[in-house]
């Protein structure tokens, strides 16, 4: 199942031992401090503090917390690693790691880096939530020496240093809903229950409950977290869609990006993600038929990690111009091999295709045409007469005065008003018993083809109003 996965925001440290860019392969060395079982990956700390996700589905089972392991791996289009081999060396007790604070929580801190969400037990901490601006908040960068213990990580207070403050997090978990007003609701592990506030107008994919799910987040000073990204793990990649830039397929190696083409050469191809610096390489095997692409052409590419190097499989160019087209309006040309229809801006011209029978359409004829490109010509995909008009159906007409009833016969009542009187007509049985001659009013008649009709009569304590129809 390939996956989309959020693409990297933060820049990494400088990577030891890394091997040439065009690869994008790296070797490290680092502590495992945390697992995550729906990635199958490592969450491994180096020396120097620097955090990685290394996707190792071979080795994650027989690999547990608190294990120094030595990885060969390539960069992931997400910031995350695919490993193609990872040797145990020996165990360890401690961990130097940095992270930025998601919440505090009594004596426990979950932590997000190398875009893996995990927790730390902090020891001595039952003074944690009464320290007032000692606390730690949300977005707060720390440096952090740990224990290793039991396959958790736990640390004291004081070997927590804050070090700066994130204005920017990336949450995992899984997707539980989303409220009237739009507010994301997931679950992260360690966490529980997040909300995130999507802001006016930003488009968010479409997620089901237990997707999973990764959100790029802002920080505000309350500790409430904003949307700026959000991407469906549980989504499938191919090369039909641009709503998401990177997919990847754990279990086959694979992933897939669409973006520009930026490096073209025999040995390598390179696509410009957006946002993401550097172009997403893949080297080019034996064979493989480059004719007809072209640096700046917008692409999806597609390749599978072997030997821990990525190796491209499929190259096809995204069509800038959308896979159909549509105009409702009058055919204004018609001939054996085309139709053209007049909607709203430009007339839209499309083949007829074989077998297709247009026998009851003809110039005049108000129709919607949906067209779509077979070999680089826009032909017809559907075409249907709109359906007529409704009638237009003329608003009511009425006649308003107020002054003196003049006449009120069994059948019809006459006001006199400022101008000629008026007389109206009323149904058989109609009760203005309330009413007579003389007393002050104001009438309302429908116009007719058979005269005006009584629709409303008042006076300072009366009124009529007669029945809908």
């Amino acid at each position: 199942m390939k996956r989309a996965l959020l693409l990297a925001v933060v820049v990494v440290a400088a990577i030891a031992f890394a091997l040439p860019a065009t690869s994008m392969a790296a070797g490290f060395r680092g502590v495992v401090i945390a697992k995550d079982s729906a990635r199958k990956s490592l969450v491994t700390a180096s020396p120097n503090g620097v955090v990685r996700t290394v996707r190792a589905r071979a080795a994650f089972k027989r690999i547990r917390v608190g294990r120094v392991v030595a990885v060969q791996a390539a960069a992931l289009p997400d910031g995350t690693y695919a490993a193609s081999k990872v040797r145990m060396l020996r165990k360890s007790r401690h961990a130097h790691f940095r992270a930025t604070v998601v919440s505090q929580n009594a004596n426990r801190l979950v932590l997000s880096a190398g875009h893996s969400v995990f927790s730390l037990r902090v020891r001595g901490a039952k003074t944690l939530a009464s320290e007032g601006s000692g606390d730690f908040k949300p977005g707060d960068d720390l440096d952090c020496n740990a224990a290793l213990k039991g396959g958790s990580l736990e640390s004291k207070r004081k070997h927590l240093k804050k070090i700066g403050h994130s204005g920017n997090l990336v949450l995992e978990g899984i997707y539980l809903g989303t409220d009237d007003e739009g507010t994301i609701e997931l679950a992260v592990v360690h966490k529980g229950r997040v909300f995130v506030h999507v802001p006016d107008g930003m488009d968010v994919p479409e997620f089901q409950p237990g997707d999973e799910i990764a959100l790029e987040v802002t920080v505000e000073d309350e500790g409430n977290f904003t949307l700026v990204k959000a991407e469906n793990e549980s989504s499938s990649g191919d090369d039909q869609g641009d709503d998401e830039d990177v997919h990847i397929n754990d279990p086959g190696g694979e992933f897939s990006v669409v973006g520009l083409l930026a490096v073209l050469t025999d040995d390598a191809v390179g696509v410009k993600v957006e946002g993401k610096d550097e172009p997403v390489r893949c080297a080019v095997p034996e064979g493989f038929d480059l004719a007809g692409f072209a640096t700046g052409q917008r692409v999806f590419m597609s390749c599978k990690f072997k030997g821990g190097h990525p190796v491209l499989l499929t190259l096809k160019q995204k069509n800038a111009e959308p896979e159909y087209k549509m105009a409702s309006g009058e055919i204004t040309d018609m001939t054996d091999e085309s139709v053209t229809v007049q909607g709203e801006g430009d007339p839209l011209e499309c083949a007829i295709p074989e077998g297709l029978n247009l026998s009851e359409f003809a110039v005049g004829n108000q129709v919607t045409m949906k067209c779509m490109k077979v070999e680089g010509v826009w032909t017809i995909k559907l075409i249907a007469k709109n359906p007529p008009p409704p009638p237009i159906i003329p608003p009511p007409q009425f006649v308003l005065a107020t002054g003196t009833i003049t006449e009120l016969l069994s059948d019809s009542i006459t006001v006199q008003g400022d101008g000629d009187p008026v007389t109206c007509s009323f149904a058989e049985g109609t009760d203005l018993s309330d009413f007579e001659v003389g007393d002050e009013v104001s009438i309302k008649c429908l116009k007719t083809d058979l005269g005006l009709k009584l629709r409303r009569l008042q006076s300072e304590t009366s009124l009529y109003e007669a029945p809908a129809v």
